[in-house]
């Protein structure tokens, strides 16, 4: 739960208002909820009966110690191996459950967690919302779209440009000669691929087997536009561990995750999540945490508070809702005491596979907006780390116009992204929470 004192300082409950929410492609609209139900129980009765990925047991083991030795240990093979981590899936052999296989593992002092392997994804590729080519999309369109107005960019680039700083797109990789991006990128690591190319590539296969193929690809492209609109001068990081349907299982995120840690990342995206936690990748949050790198990911498109995604819930990140173009809480979206800050996440227009632009609906949307604006902090700030750009972003944020019907302004975290505000000269807040002139001092 974000602090008492952000809520009272930035956010009041206003009048209930619906919100329009943008077409997306097919002219198919993000839905407003999920199509089904959602497990709220840590594990589903059949947990390890996830598609592709049947029987298989996640695992965390401390530095030092070696996989294969422990699967031999319990009778089970090694499927997949994060090179030079912690972190692998293992399946049991003939004679013994995954279950009875995670519960051993759980009691052994070398591993640190033992949980059902799963795919983590972008909520616009469980949800439906698609990349759409509403035929305007080119580089000025990108540039001067509507949703860019509430942020006071010009402003803000007038202090930081987020010149130099590391930014980790840990997606389903970039389109890396796109002519918005190209000129931006740092090297990268494609996780699915295994090798040094994270290009964002489709295969025109339904692997997933849901009706539709390649309904991720280009989501990472997205993503990396919208951080270079708001951090011009930020080096772009792209990591693949998405496959093109938007699946990737727990080890390559979590290994995306620390590789962006050890080549130096400031600052993570994370537009993807899942409906459950998962220990593996809260352990490596936490290594991000404390090596004062600022992780951003995504609340969800679940349109409820009762579901926030995960890694959006965790404590070792910042959790970003969407809001429309004029901050109105957008109904898609999911919302609740995890979220920290929201930004603009209807109908976001941003770079695409081919050198194209095109609009994308989601909370995959904000959460680059805030990553950018961490970017730009982070250039002026070089020693903050996430609780500080926490606090800077919460108590420049401006207040909701008004929220969906069953919701609460308060519900989107401290209010809208204010990105010139967060960047004006240092502060810590004074009498009745209004801003002081003092520094921010590092807790």
């Amino acid at each position: 739960m974000r602090s008492s004192m952000v809520r009272s300082a930035k956010v009041h409950a206003l009048a209930i208002a619906a919100i329009a929410i943008a077409a997306t492609s097919c002219s198919r609209a993000l839905p407003t909820a999920p199509e089904s139900g959602v497990d709220r129980t840590r594990y589903g009765a059949d947990a390890f009966a996830t598609q592709g990925l049947e029987n298989q047991v996640a695992i965390v083991f401390q530095e030092g110690t070696d996989a294969a030795r422990i699967a031999r240990d319990y009778g089970a093979i090694v499927v997949t191996q994060e090179s030079e981590g912690r972190t692998a899936a293992l399946r049991p052999l003939p004679g013994q459950s995954p279950a009875a296989l995670m519960d051993r593992l759980l009691l052994d002092p070398r591993v640190v967690t033992s949980e059902p392997n799963a795919w983590i994804e972008p909520a616009e590729a469980r949800q439906q919302s698609f990349a759409f080519d509403d035929g305007f999309g080119n580089a000025g369109t990108f540039a001067g779209q509507a949703s860019l107005t509430q942020l006071g960019l010009d402003h803000a680039h007038d202090i930081s440009t987020g010149q130099g700083v590391k930014v980790a797109i840990i997606d389903t990789g970039l389109d890396l000669k796109h002519p918005a991006l190209r000129h931006r990128l740092v090297a990268g690591w494609d996780f699915v691929g295994n090798d040094p190319n994270p290009t964002d590539v489709r295969d025109f296969i339904d692997n997933d087997r849901d009706g539709r193929a390649d309904e991720a690809y280009g989501h990472g492209t997205h993503v990396a536009g919208i951080v270079t609109l708001v951090a011009p001068g930020a080096r772009i990081m792209p990591i693949r561990v998405l496959d093109a349907d938007g699946r990737g299982d727990i080890v390559n995120v979590t290994a995306g995750v620390r590789w962006a840690i050890e080549q130096g990342a400031k600052v993570i995206n994370l537009s993807l999540g899942t409906s459950t936690r998962c220990d593996a990748l809260q352990d490596v949050l936490e290594e991000a945490k404390d090596a004062g790198v600022i992780v951003i990911a995504t609340a969800g498109n679940w349109g409820t508070d009762a579901v926030v995604d995960f890694p959006g819930r965790s404590s070792h990140v910042l959790c970003i809702a969407a809001v429309d173009g004029t901050a109105n809480g957008a109904a898609f979206s999911s919302r609740g005491g995890d979220v920290t800050i929201s930004a603009p996440g209807v109908a976001v227009r941003s770079t695409y596979p081919g050198g194209g632009y095109r609009l994308w609906t989601g909370t995959s949307m904000s959460a680059p907006f805030v990553t950018g604006a961490a970017a730009l902090l982070a250039e002026e700030h070089p020693g903050w780390g996430l609780l500080e750009v926490e606090d800077r972003l919460t108590l420049t944020a401006r207040r909701l116009a008004s929220a969906p019907a069953g919701a609460q302004t308060r519900d989107y975290g401290a209010g809208a992204l204010d990105v010139a505000a967060a960047l004006r000269p240092d502060f810590v807040p004074g009498p009745n929470n209004d801003p002081g002139p003092e520094e921010i001092r590092p807790r």
